[in-house]
């Protein structure tokens, strides 16, 4: 049977030789970072709404989903 895993997306953070330093979790602000740019410039003016829009952007993980081939064997 075919399933999909839920699995969350990644900014991998690397040294010169390849050896991963950071893994960060992407958040929907980091994807749509034009979005979240115009949101925080103007929240930063006082904007309520747009720094609660911005808040919700930046605490929404990113996900992808993966087929699991797993046949219970």
């Amino acid at each position: 049977m075919h399933m999909k895993r839920k699995k969350a997306v990644f900014i991998t953070i690397e040294d010169d030789d390849g050896n991963i330093i950071e893994e960060i979790p992407m958040t929907a602000a980091d994807d749509d970072w034009m979005r979240a740019g115009r949101l925080r410039k103007k929240a930063e003016e006082g904007d309520q709404e747009a720094a609660e829009e911005l808040r919700n952007m930046e605490n929404t993980p990113m996900y992808y989903y993966e087929e699991d081939d797993d046949k219970g064997e």
